[in-house]
């Protein structure tokens, strides 16, 4: 068996949206000094590839150490699906690309837009995503978890009137759906059902499209909290 890595590198350049800060290594202690070195962190919980939990919208909901592990692991269906910028993942795109997917696997959807994990603009507010029937497909399918290429699973037209204030050259009244993409709306069904939501998946994703592999993305055990990195892996026979 092999370990094909799918997580996103951490660093200063990781893409980040609007209200989240710059990931920060800073030198704690150093070679010529201490005869070693160590370093602290300073990072949202959602930079990176990492999970959500229900706390993250729900004041009741689960954190993440209050997750069971059998929904970061299982059999998963890698599929494509290259919709381009701003691409909507809806109910019926999920039906014709996943529709063989099964009661508790888990949905990897490879969009192809992780090459542009380094291009902030892009990469951040030109996704794919899904909408509101693209989340209630997911809910009604029972899966165990969605893992995306992308920032979100959410499509960014969910946070278009929030975008519209901050780059309103991008975001024009009445471009987008408010119906369609209710705020949140992939989070807000999605986690409550247990489907966990692992995001920024790195482009070795698209090694694996059109088959069913063993995939495994385990969060760090940080209590109390709605988010946690974590690293994703896909295990292969070799």
């Amino acid at each position: 068996m092999r370990l094909l890595d799918l997580s996103q590198p951490l660093s200063p350049q990781t893409a980040r949206s609007s209200d989240h800060p710059q990931v920060q290594f800073a030198t704690l202690r150093w070679y010529s000094k201490d005869g070693m070195r160590t370093h602290t962190i300073y990072s949202s919980l959602h930079s990176g590839t990492h999970c959500d939990a229900p706390s993250l919208y729900f004041s009741d909901g689960q954190t993440i150490d209050e997750l069971p592990l059998d929904g970061f692991y299982g059999t998963g269906l890698v599929v494509d699906i290259g919709l381009g910028e701003r691409g909507v993942i809806s109910a019926e795109v999920l039906e014709e690309k996943a529709g063989e997917i099964r009661e508790g696997e888990i949905l990897a959807m490879y969009t192809g837009f992780s090459k542009y994990f380094r291009e902030e603009e892009k990469y951040v507010l030109k996704a794919p995503g899904l909408d509101k029937s693209g989340a209630d497909w997911c809910v009604e399918r029972k899966l165990k978890a969605v893992w995306v290429d992308t920032p979100s699973a959410e499509h960014i037209y969910s946070r278009a009137r929030q975008w519209k204030l901050l780059r309103p050259d991008l975001f024009q009244e009445g471009s987008w759906d408010a119906a369609q993409f209710p705020g949140a709306y992939a989070h807000k069904v999605l986690l409550p059902a247990g489907v966990m939501m692992v995001e920024n998946i790195s482009e070795n994703l698209g090694q694996l499209v059109g088959q069913r592999v063993t995939l495994m993305a385990l969060p760090a055990k940080y209590e109390g909290v709605e988010g946690a990195p974590v690293r994703a892996v896909a295990l292969l026979d070799d």
